[in-house]
């Protein structure tokens, strides 16, 4: 037989008291890739990953994109760099974002676009939703082409641990739902632990796929979550990690153009 449904609340929601919260996804950005351009997050280097502890925390995203490609501005701003990062204002490494430019948005927000080929713009510039800043490139430490993408909140933008997670700023595609898991740790530093997603057969519960994810680690603290994912197809879901508390597991639904909230407390 297929188990029930899990709980849910029509909004307002608290979901420290149910299994999760469904909210109406309300993106801040437009792709940088342009409207017409598919906006898809490689998977092998997410948010605050460290691919198994063999890099450092990742502070954006990578999107992939091919060498040359435009770089749109995703909302209003002013232009506060462009150029070289070869002065370490934006991270503790020389020539890291290789050509980069960083825009000011409203409410002490600022989008950062690393690995750039070209730049179009100077600063001082204002720039409108839509208008093309840069190309696509693989400048800096970046391997291959692509687009590294990064939010940032308060200050001047220069902290380099002040980012929050591009997943939950960006659009969804059509068709698609988005998750935060958010861990109740008190004071505790975050650590890294392993998720698994398994999503099951409509009508059943028979899982049909699994995810492999895991949390932010050490040096994320400000994030008010400790997991996010912005392209999941609708559906039933089981959430499964295991901490020094035993085994959590939690079973929610993803619908689309909504973002799951879950909070889980840890024992």
């Amino acid at each position: 037989t297929t188990a029930p449904i899990p709980t849910a609340t029509s909004i307002p929601c608290d979901p420290s008291l149910v299994d999760f919260c469904l909210v109406d996804w309300n993106a801040t950005f437009q792709n940088p890739l342009g409207s017409d351009s598919p906006l898809t997050i490689a998977r092998s280097y997410p948010y605050g990953s460290t691919e198994n502890g063999e890099r450092e925390p990742h502070h954006g995203v990578d999107l992939e994109s091919k060498e040359g490609d435009p770089v749109y501005a995703p909302a209003a701003g002013v232009v506060i760099f462009a150029g070289r990062d070869h002065d370490r204002i934006y991270t503790p490494w020389d020539d890291y974002y290789g050509n980069l430019i960083v825009i000011q948005h409203e409410d002490g927000l600022f989008s950062l676009y690393g690995h750039l080929s070209q730049i179009n713009i100077s600063v001082g510039d204002k720039v409108n939703t839509g208008d093309m800043i840069a190309a696509v490139g693989h400048t800096g430490v970046a391997i291959g082409s692509h687009l590294h993408f990064e939010v940032r909140t308060g200050g001047d933008g220069s902290d380099f641990f002040s980012t929050e997670n591009p997943e939950l700023w960006l659009p969804l595609d059509d068709g698609m739902g988005a998750i935060s898991i958010t861990l109740g740790m008190g004071n505790e530093a975050k650590s890294e632990r392993k998720l698994v997603f398994y999503r099951y057969a409509p009508g059943t519960n028979t899982s049909e796929k699994k995810y492999y994810l895991a949390t932010y680690p050490k040096g994320f603290e400000h994030n008010a979550e400790d997991f996010a994912l912005g392209d999941l197809p609708p559906g039933r879901y089981r959430i499964a990690f295991s901490d020094s508390g035993g085994l959590y597991e939690r079973v929610v639904v993803v619908e689309a153009g909504k973002l799951t909230q879950v909070v889980i407390e840890l024992k």
